[in-house]
């Protein structure tokens, strides 16, 4: 990614950066063979890069990603991939929750930041209230899916980057984020279509959340204990672990 976002822009200058050069930019990328997935994950890098490096340089260089996006989307650049494996880059989530926070204020935002943090469904951010979170053990009661059982209670750890978000939500209402999940669905949808971000669903949150964890180093079991997958159960057999002990385990070093 490095390589190709040097050769195609590694003789322009970032304080003069223009939309007009990420179209040329991803146009000679297309014809190169790159499909539209990999363009927006490119210039996804260089908007976090561009952000990055003049607030380093404490230097106010110009946000080209942003202005080119509806452009690039236009024209088909930039969209996404076949398979339903998407993850917000860096520089979109940064772009998303920012948007949030204006458009919508401080809890849709912070909505959002629990959604990736959690791992949790939209269903289940928005029905969450204070009585279900245990303080002692940062564990939270959720009525989650069930293969064969339709929905059960289960106990769920809420690690720490995600615990403080909740702690930091006001408490004039017994649930937590007292709005629908369609709601903050949509307004999710809608952030991303006025951001120009393709194919990017708040459902995807959940599998940021979840992947996240894996790279951690987090195991299987561990993972599967928070978002709540049911397809660990071979591994069950040999596990005993459980919520409440669950912030006293170390995870195991990511490979």
């Amino acid at each position: 990614m490095l390589k190709a976002l040097d050769g195609g822009l590694g003789d322009k200058l970032a304080a003069k950066l223009t939309p007009d050069d990420l179209v040329d930019y991803a146009k000679a990328r297309r014809d190169s063979g790159a499909g539209p997935y990999t363009i927006n994950m490119d210039l996804s890098k260089l908007g976090t890069a561009m952000r990055y490096g003049g607030a380093s340089l404490k230097v106010a260089l110009p946000d080209a990603v942003g202005a080119a996006r509806p452009t690039l989307t236009y024209l088909r650049l930039i969209g996404g991939g076949g398979k339903r494996e998407r993850r917000p880059t860096e520089d979109e989530f940064t772009r998303i929750v920012d948007h949030f926070e204006k458009e919508h204020g401080e809890r849709f935002r912070d909505a959002v930041i629990f959604s990736a943090l959690s791992a949790m469904r939209r269903g289940e951010v928005t029905v969450l209230r204070w009585a279900d979170l245990d303080e002692a053990t940062k564990v939270a009661s959720v009525w989650r899916k069930h293969p064969k059982k339709g929905k059960v209670l289960e106990r769920v750890p809420i690690l720490p980057p995600a615990w403080a978000v909740l702690q930091m939500q006001p408490r004039d209402d017994e649930r937590i984020f007292p709005f629908s999940g369609s709601t903050l669905s949509k307004y999710f949808t809608n952030t991303c279509r006025d951001l120009s971000i393709p194919d990017l669903h708040l459902h995807d949150l959940r599998h940021e959340g979840a992947s996240s964890l894996f790279e951690q180093g987090y195991s299987i079991e561990q993972v599967a204990l928070v978002t709540g997958h049911k397809s660990w159960n071979m591994l069950r057999r040999y596990t005993q672990l459980k919520p409440d002990e669950f912030h006293k385990l170390k995870p195991k070093p990511a490979l």
